[in-house]
């Protein structure tokens, strides 16, 4: 389940101040509130910390893996094009396919979702014939397609999530033990109650960053997006986008044309293409 991070930010600041005017005052007394929130607050740093260093690192990794696999993609119909223009039109098809499944998955789960289109894909290359007096681009298909199965193989090894249900309870409940010692040690002046609003709401916001870094959803625009859609128009097809990304938000088409997935059966994943014109 997707969550809007500007949404749960500000209802969690809605929440905080309402909290204000609920929980009382002096809650705890202040050598013990002090000793408890200087232990919990070193321990939350290191741990959410360290687990933003790892998802970053995955999370980059797999950037320049969706980089290289789209560029694969692209490099690989310019070289069949010139090498076998009547196959490069069928790659071009299959290429779309592939494309348009793997907006069906989130980024964490689109290698295991288009394994039927990308078998496609290979069965169609193998086909490829062997052409004597060209044989040089033949070979740099091979290479390229070869570089694409890498890639690929790379995404369904990072393409879990990073922090297990036991790591995210610990950070929860550390990050839960911090927000309340700072309610517990406030003393009603109103300058300690801003500040006890905006740490507990940038906590929140420490959680959600690693949630998106951990799901892959971070900055997805640019490269859950943007990075498909330049495939599409390179192999001479328009932009597309699902349905449901445009209603939720989570992209705004900026071409003047382009396709969108009605999806007609959510069992089967089954989709009707519409060309929007602005």
């Amino acid at each position: 389940m997707l969550i809007n991070t500007k949404n749960v930010f500000i209802v969690s600041l809605i929440l905080f101040i309402i909290l204000l005017f609920v929980v009382p005052t002096s809650l705890i007394t202040t050598d013990l509130g002090n000793t408890i929130i200087t232990i919990v607050a070193f321990l939350f740093g290191i741990i959410a910390g360290f687990y933003i260093v790892v998802t970053t690192t995955d999370y980059n990794s797999v950037k320049n893996i969706l980089a290289s696999e789209t560029a694969g993609w692209i490099s690989l119909y310019q070289n069949l094009k010139a090498y076998d223009p009547p196959l490069a039109e069928k790659l071009r098809d299959l290429i779309d396919i592939y494309i348009l499944k793997a907006f069906d998955y989130e980024i964490i789960d689109y290698e295991r979702g288009t394994r039927q289109e990308f078998e496609a894909i290979k069965n169609l290359l193998q086909e490829v014939p062997l052409k004597n007096d060209i044989s040089y681009i033949y070979e740099k298909l091979r290479d390229k397609f070869d570089g694409i199965t890498t890639s690929r193989q790379q995404m369904a090894v990072l393409g879990i999530r990073t922090l297990s249900l036991f790591q995210w309870v610990i950070l929860v409940t550390l990050a839960t033990l911090f927000i309340f010692c700072l309610y517990g040690l406030r003393t009603g002046e109103v300058f300690f109650d801003i500040v006890t609003v905006a740490i507990s709401s940038s906590i929140v916001l420490v959680l959600l960053l690693i949630r998106e870094l951990d799901l892959y959803i971070w900055n997805e625009k640019t490269f859950g997006y943007d990075i498909f859609e330049n495939v599409l128009m390179s192999i001479g097809q328009l932009p597309y986008y699902p349905t449901e990304s445009l209603k939720k938000g989570r992209v705004n088409p900026s071409e003047k044309e382009y396709r969108v997935g009605v999806l007609i059966n959510s069992r089967s994943m089954e989709r009707k293409i519409e060309i929007i014109k602005k």
